[in-house]
């Protein structure tokens, strides 16, 4: 399975990015897939690039749910003579491509979960397995330089635990949902540490593994940003889930046109 892919846009097409929709997950706040495509697929948009975690696709709940409404909308995009373009995610690993150069590397596409090699350390489903985590982060140590094993631990990553959907045994939703968020104390610490330095660690990252990078679009931290770190421009384009902001990116031959919120 292909991880790192190049595509080079025809000078002129306008390329829409977006991320983490997440259909088919009870917290999924995107518009049905014709609805959406009516909402994105605009202003002579000629390729639509989500960055990941269109649906969810693991092996959980959700996952036939996610993957009807993920056909549904590759249909939409078709139909309107939209090209889509897919980039695995973390809850997403059946797609192909982790990460897509555009116009000859200047601009680099990725989820982001990779930026971590615990993919998300601030989860349940690592918090819960840290055990056989860590023995599977040890096992590609040798191979840490090269961008494809990086890569590769991340999507091994993420189909070595399946998605918690809930916490066990406890049935009042208030209780649950507070120790869902807050329990163990270092999770949220986790998570906004991770808010705080997502484009810090992505440019590191860039610098790296593809240091000819310009801009780096992201997803997966579900909170949108914008931001200017050494020479590269990092954006993320935030997600389509409850508590959380979707926006775009438009470019135009490797150019940011426009970065706005989906609904204003």
């Amino acid at each position: 399975m292909p991880t790192i892919e190049s595509i080079n846009p025809p000078a002129g097409m306008l390329v829409r990015f977006i991320s983490d929709l997440h259909y088919g997950h009870e917290r999924c706040e995107a518009p049905p897939p014709q609805e959406l495509a009516k909402l994105l697929l605009t202003d002579g948009v000629g390729m639509l690039v989500v960055v990941g975690d269109l649906a969810e696709t693991r092996k959980c709940a959700w996952q036939e749910r996610g993957k009807t409404l993920r056909q549904d909308f590759r249909e939409e995009c078709s139909r309107r003579g939209v090209q889509l373009v897919e980039i695995s995610g973390n809850h997403d690993p059946d797609v192909p491509p982790m990460l897509i150069r555009f116009w000859e590397g200047r601009v680099v596409a990725m989820h982001g979960h990779a930026l971590y090699r615990e993919v998300a350390p601030w989860s349940w489903e690592y918090l819960r397995n840290k055990k056989k985590c860590r023995a599977l982060i040890a096992s590609y140590q040798d191979r840490d330089d090269i961008l494809e094993a990086r890569l590769e631990l991340s999507r091994e990553m993420c189909q070595l635990t399946a998605p918690i959907l809930r916490r066990e045994g406890i049935k009042n939703k208030y209780l649950r949902g507070f120790l869902h968020c807050f329990w163990p104390p270092q999770r949220p610490w986790n998570i906004v540490w991770s808010w705080l330095t997502c484009a810090s660690r992505a440019e590191r990252f860039a610098r790296r593994y593809f240091p000819e990078a310009e801009t780096v679009i992201l997803g997966h931290f579900h909170r949108f940003g914008n931001w200017k770190c050494r020479r590269r421009h990092i954006l993320n384009t935030g997600a389509w889930f409850r508590h959380a902001t979707p926006y775009y990116t438009d470019m135009i031959d490797g150019k940011v046109i426009a970065y706005r919120k989906v609904f204003s």
